[in-house]
């Protein structure tokens, strides 16, 4: 009787350890037991290092990738010393995505404490951003390598380096620069919006953003159907204040940021998807030495990935060797004003074939054909005030990238 008892209580722990290990879902449980790490020089320009986790064991060719930059204050650290990048790097590899953790420009300390105004604080942060730009299009360059789904990579950060991501995600064409007269002479001297951190000629557009502690200069980069984000922070944070106003890090840093507080309201109404979470009374990056804290942000951040790289549309990814069918076929595309009047200004990182803009019903209103320019600015005078669709095509072949416009 006891040997049957003993054969029952066997028989039951391995059917549910089958239901268990059934019942595990990619991206979102810890799947796989290991990871590898590798560290590549992803510029050549300036020798900036990037270690790269993958999963042990996992045949998936294209996976969805999660860079992600340290904090430091732009002065300290490096891709290995931020224990909130490094956990995350390490987790979401369990989970079947490949992370990336950066090295980027550090401003040396003496310059550091001289930074005289905004435009001395800003150009340290347009070349982190030009960097984190690099190691990006390296990534689609060598997509076939290390198993890169280039339509399903999210920029990210910690502290500093979430500063860093949200200007990345959010800062999209020049005329955004216009807030500072300074800024858009500042960026060019960085090698402009793409940066001179190296690897030309791949696409550095990012599906979404993930921001710890992380604030944007101007909360209006995050304007009309803007990526989606995920964002946690402190309410008392004064490192990167929880509403607008200057970092404090001992001393006063004369550059604007505005972290969740601020940001919350344009999230809600200009994202097409996010997540948030706020620390009531928590301080700066409480999440770095408290357990429980960054269990909560792993959760968050987990959560948003999964619903972004299951539930939203995307190109097919496609296994090949390095430089053919990897590259990104998403150009990036800005339109301005939204909603507009008159005419609406259109940018694109690679050069417009033709644009059409459709009414609701489907009716084309407006067409341009052979526009064969990065930039074309429609007129839209003569339209009712409504919802229209605009379809632009690169010369490149690609399908078209649809953007929803409002015209008042």
């Amino acid at each position: 009787m006891r040997s049957k008892l003993l054969l029952l209580l066997s028989a039951t722990v391995m059917c549910l350890t089958a239901v268990s290990s059934y019942a595990q879902t990619r991206y979102q449980d810890s799947i796989f037991a290991a990871y590898t790490t590798t560290t590549v020089t992803y510029s050549s320009v300036y020798g900036y290092q990037m270690d790269i986790y993958q999963p042990t064991g996992d045949s998936v060719k294209c996976r969805p990738t999660v860079v992600l930059a340290h904090e430091g204050t732009f002065i300290s650290g490096n891709r290995t010393s931020d224990p909130t990048v490094v956990g995350l790097c390490q987790d979401l590899a369990h989970k079947g995505y490949v992370t990336v953790s950066i090295d980027y420009t550090l401003v040396p300390l003496l310059d550091f404490l001289n930074l005289e105004n905004a435009d001395s604080a800003a150009i340290e942060v347009f070349r982190a951003v030009s960097d984190a730009k690099a190691a990006v299009r390296y990534l689609k360059e060598y997509a076939y390598t290390y198993g890169v789904d280039t339509g399903n990579i999210f920029i990210g950060g910690n502290s500093a380096g979430a500063v860093l991501a949200m200007q990345y995600a959010y800062i999209d064409s020049l005329p955004q620069l216009s807030v500072n007269p300074d800024y858009a002479s500042l960026v060019a001297q960085v090698g402009g919006l793409e940066g001179n951190s190296g690897n030309p000629g791949y696409s550095s557009n990012v599906k979404g953003c993930i921001s710890l502690a992380g604030g944007l200069n101007q909360v209006s980069w995050m304007g009309f159907q803007s990526k989606p984000i995920v964002m946690a922070q402190g309410t008392l944070d004064s490192v990167v204040p929880y509403t607008c106003g200057d970092p404090n890090v001992g001393i006063s840093v004369p550059l604007q940021l505005c972290g969740l507080g601020s940001c919350a309201p344009n999230i809600v109404a200009n994202t097409l998807y996010y997540d948030t979470l706020t620390f009531p009374g928590q301080g700066h990056v409480p999440w770095d030495a408290n357990a429980g804290m960054f269990y909560q942000v792993d959760t968050l951040v987990t959560g948003f990935l999964y619903y972004e790289v299951t539930n939203t549309p995307k190109a097919p990814c496609v296994a090949a060797p390095n430089g053919i069918a990897h590259i990104d076929n998403t150009p990036n595309i800005s339109l301005y004003p939204n909603p507009a009047t008159n005419v609406m200004n259109i940018q694109s990182s690679r050069f417009i074939a033709s644009i059409s803009m459709t009414d609701e019903m489907g009716r084309t209103v407006s067409q341009a054909d052979n526009v064969n320019s990065l930039s074309y600015q429609m007129n839209t005078s003569h339209l009712s005030p409504g919802v229209y669709f605009v379809r632009i095509y690169d010369t490149q072949g690609s399908l078209p990238v649809i953007r929803k416009v409002v015209v008042e």
